[in-house]
Formats: C-alpha cells, structure tokens, sequence
C-alpha cells in the first residue's frame, strides 16, 4: 500500500482545518440566529402582544373557556383603551391550600369588557345598566336574545347577590341592582359579557380597577382554529 506523501498530507491538514473552521462558523451562526429569535420573541411578548388564556365561562358568549390567543400590548403604554373594549386585567385572589386551609394571594390575569371610563357614575336600575343617567346599548356585543335567555334562566342579567339573615335566623339570598359607582380618574369599571356568573367590578374582592392593572387590550383568538378572530 503506497504511502501518503508531505504534499497529501499537507492537504489532508489544510482541508481538515478547514472543516473545522466551517464547524464553528456554523455554531457560531446558529447561536446567533438563536440569539436574535430569542430577543425579537422577547420584545413581542413583553411590548407588543402577550400570550393569553380564556378561564371560565364570565365572557361567554363572545370568548369560551379554553380559547388562546393574544392580547395587545401596545394600546395599553399608548393609552388607547376606550368603552367596551375587551381587556385583560391583573387582580389579585385568594387560595386557600385545601390541606393546610392556609390562605394565600397569587396575581391573576381575567378578561372582561370595559363598561365605565374614567369620570362616568355607573348604576343599575331594573337590572339595567347606567352611565352617567342614560341606560346604554349592549347589543352591539351581546346578543339581546342572550340577555333575555339569561333573565329567564336565573331571574336577572346585571344584579348581584346579596345574603341577608330573616327574623328566623334563617339565610335568604336575594338578586338586587348593584349599588352606584362614580369613577376616579384613573379608573374604569369592567364586567364579564356573561353577568350572572361573572365575577367583576361589581364584586368587592375585584372593585374598580385602575389603569396601572389593565395587562392588554382586545384578544387575538388562535386556538380553536373554528374561532379563530379578533375578539373586543
């Protein structure tokens, strides 16, 4: 067997040197374009557009439990956030550990529907909602034929529970109009499209809410495929 020569063997060196060199330009090209993903995935759900998840039946029918989407940052820092727009809300609620019956507080994210903007009083009367005196139009986002399902079903559409003790000692739970709010400036009054089980601003463990907790604006539906649209 004929054995290589200096001038192969210096070509084999050059070309394994060379392979090397390829090797790490394409490392160093894949931790860049990493990088580079990595930052604009960064920028886009911190500034622009955040993940987010329906929980719960308070926004049906307009968003289900389950949908994902998208939520837009950007109308939040630049102040558009106007009345009846859908919006994502961080609150606060209590846990209570089922072992230790421990209390705890975690934040959470709910989407609601902005009802009062800054200024306005907000009142209901009849089961009717108020601003500022005029009763106001819903049917642009909510089927009146829904309110009126819900009205039979339950009894009422906008009023809230209220618990009080008869002269038995006996509990009696009645459905009543929510007590009247005038708004500060900084703060707006949000409800769930689906008031007889939505937990809102009319419950005094969320209240009123203030800008600073208003996350996004509006929900990009993109999960199930058959609802795909913006919502709000």
């Amino acid at each position: 067997m004929r054995k290589a020569s200096k001038r192969e063997k210096k070509a084999i060196y050059r070309y394994n040197e060379d392979d090397e060199r390829t090797l790490l330009e394409d490392i160093l090209g894949f931790v860049k374009v990493f990088a580079i993903t990595a930052i604009v995935i960064l920028v886009f759900i911190n500034f622009i557009a955040h993940p987010i998840k329906v929980n719960g039946r308070s926004m049906d029918p307009t968003l289900q439990d389950g949908e994902f989407g998208f939520t837009n940052l950007v109308s939040v820092w630049s102040g558009q956030i106007h009345r009846y727009d859908i919006v994502v809300v961080t609150t606060n609620q209590e846990v209570t550990n089922e072992e230790t019956q421990e209390s705890t507080t975690e934040e959470i994210q709910i989407v609601k529907r902005v009802i009062g903007m800054p200024g306005d009083t907000i009142s209901c009367i009849d089961d009717e909602i108020y601003i500022n005196g005029a009763m106001i139009d819903e049917s642009d986002y909510i089927d009146p034929s829904y309110i009126e399902e819900c009205r039979d079903q339950y009894g009422y559409f906008n009023a809230v529970e209220q618990v009080t003790t008869d002269d038995d000692g006996k509990t009696v739970v009645d459905y009543v109009d929510f007590e009247e709010v005038t708004l500060g400036n900084d703060e707006y009054f949000v409800m769930g499209d689906n008031r007889p089980v939505s937990k809102d601003s009319r419950d005094p463990s969320i209240g009123v809410i203030k800008k600073s907790q208003i996350y996004g604006v509006g929900v990009l539906v993109l999960l199930p495929f058959d609802q795909i649209g913006i919502k709000g």
